[in-house]
C-alpha cells in the first residue's frame, strides 16, 4: 500500500512539472519577431520588435503599401502635339514659337499660324507712351498689305474701319502710297526719285518671309527685276523713311530734336518682326526723335528698321479696335478730329485654303487676351 502510494505522489509531481513547462512558453504573438541586439548602450542584450509585413503600416503612413509581387504601371508620357505638315508658303516652320508669347502682354492673340504679343510702355519722366508688338507668322500668307477702300488710290479709310474690313488680327499705317508699292507680287507704283525724308526707305518683304531695306539718302538703287528674283520673289514692297536701322546699324544724320507720332516696322528674322506705335501731340506723350526711334528698335533686336507714315496717321489696331492715341487735330471746319483717315496698312491675319482671311467674327476667343 505504501508503494502504491509513492508511485501516485511520483505520478501527480510529473503530471504538474509537464503542465508548467507548457505554460512558460513564449507569450508574445506571432505577429513579433526577437533580435538580439548585441549593440546596446548598457551591454546588455535587448530586444527589437520588427513589424510583421502583413500588418498595417503605422510607423509611416504616408508610404503606401503594395503586394510584394505587384508591379507599379509606369506613367505614360504626354501624347505630342501633332505638328501640321509643311504647305507652301510657310517661312519659320523651324522657329515658330511652341509657347505663348503673350504671357506679359496686355493685348496677345496666339494661334498655331500667328502669334502677337502687344506691350504698352510708358516712360512718365520723358513723357513717351508706345507700343511695341512682338509679332510671328508662320506662313507668309498671314502678313498682308490693305488699300483704303479695297483699292489702290480709291480712298481714305478710318483705320478701325479699314482694319475690320480686311479682317485683320493686327494692323498698322503704312506709307500713305507715297513711292513704290508692291502688294502681293503686284507692282503698283514705281519708284519716287526724290531723295526727301519720306521717300528715302524702301522695305522689301519677300516670299521666303525675309526683309531687305534699301537706303535712297545713300543712294541706293532698287531693281525690281533683280529684286524679284531673290527669296522666292518680292511679296510687297513700300517707300517711306527715313531708314532707321540697316543690316544692324544706325545710320547717320538722324534727327535728335523733333519728337512727333510715329509708326515704325522692324525685321528680326524671317517670320519674326516687330511693330511699334509711339502716341504723340498728347497730354501724356510728345512722341519720339528718329535717332530715339531708331536706339530703340535696335534694342528690341531689329537688324532692320524704318519709319512708316506717322504724325496724325499713326495708328496701331488690334482686333479691329485702336489701341494707340492718335493725335488730336483741327478739321477743315473748325472742329476737333482724333487721327485721319488713311490710304494703305500693313495687316496681320490668320488665313484660309485659299489664302484669304477669315472674318473676325470667326477667330475664337479663347486665342485673344486684351481686347
Amino acid at each position: 500500500m505504501k508503494r502504491y502510494i509513492e508511485k501516485l505522489l511520483c505520478v501527480w509531481i510529473c503530471l504538474i512539472l509537464l503542465l508548467g513547462i507548457v505554460g512558460c512558453g513564449d507569450d508574445k504573438t506571432e505577429q513579433e519577431i526577437l533580435v538580439e541586439n548585441p549593440s546596446s548602450a548598457d551591454g546588455e542584450e535587448t530586444i527589437e520588435v520588427a513589424p510583421n509585413p502583413a500588418a498595417p503600416n503605422t510607423q509611416n503612413p504616408s508610404t503606401p503599401l503594395t503586394a510584394p509581387d505587384t508591379e507599379v504601371p509606369e506613367t505614360p508620357a504626354p501624347t505630342p502635339r501633332p505638328t501640321r505638315a509643311p504647305i507652301a508658303g510657310d517661312v519659320s516652320t523651324g522657329r515658330f514659337p511652341d509657347y505663348d508669347t503673350g504671357v506679359d502682354a496686355d493685348w496677345s492673340y496666339q494661334s498655331d499660324e500667328l502669334r502677337i504679343a502687344i506691350k504698352r510702355n510708358e516712360d512718365e519722366e520723358d513723357q513717351i507712351v508706345y507700343y511695341v508688338a512682338d509679332i510671328w507668322v508662320r506662313n507668309i500668307s498671314s502678313f498682308r498689305m490693305g488699300f483704303g477702300r479695297g483699292k489702290f488710290n480709291t480712298g481714305w479709310e478710318d483705320p478701325e474701319q479699314f482694319a475690320q474690313r480686311e479682317h485683320a488680327i493686327l494692323g498698322f499705317s503704312g506709307s500713305f502710297n507715297k513711292g513704290l508699292v508692291i502688294h502681293n507680287g503686284v507692282k503698283t507704283k514705281g519708284v519716287e526719285k526724290s531723295n526727301i525724308a519720306f521717300r528715302s526707305g524702301i522695305v522689301v518683304v519677300y516670299q521666303d518671309g525675309s526683309v531687305k531695306i534699301i537706303n535712297r539718302a545713300n543712294k541706293e538703287s532698287f531693281n525690281y527685276d533683280k529684286e524679284n528674283k531673290l527669296n522666292g520673289g518680292i511679296r510687297h514692297a513700300l517707300q517711306f523713311g527715313p531708314v532707321l536701322v540697316q543690316n544692324g546699324k544706325i545710320p547717320e544724320k538722324l534727327g535728335t530734336y523733333t519728337r512727333q507720332p510715329r509708326i515704325i516696322f522692324g525685321y528680326c528674322e524671317p517670320g519674326h518682326y516687330i511693330a511699334v506705335a509711339v502716341d504723340g501731340r498728347t497730354k501724356k506723350s510728345i512722341g519720339m526723335t528718329e535717332q530715339e526711334e531708331a536706339e530703340l528698335m535696335l534694342s528690341l533686336g531689329c537688324t532692320d528698321a524704318i519709319n512708316l507714315d506717322g504724325g496724325y496717321s499713326t495708328a496701331m489696331v488690334f482686333m479691329g479696335k485702336t489701341i494707340s492715341v492718335p493725335a488730336q487735330f483741327k478739321d477743315e471746319d473748325g472742329d476737333t478730329s482724333s487721327g485721319r483717315n488713311i490710304v494703305d496698312m500693313l495687316l496681320f491675319a490668320e488665313y484660309d485654303a485659299d489664302g484669304n482671311a477669315p472674318a473676325l467674327s470667326d477667330v475664337t476667343a479663347d486665342k485673344i487676351y486684351g481686347e
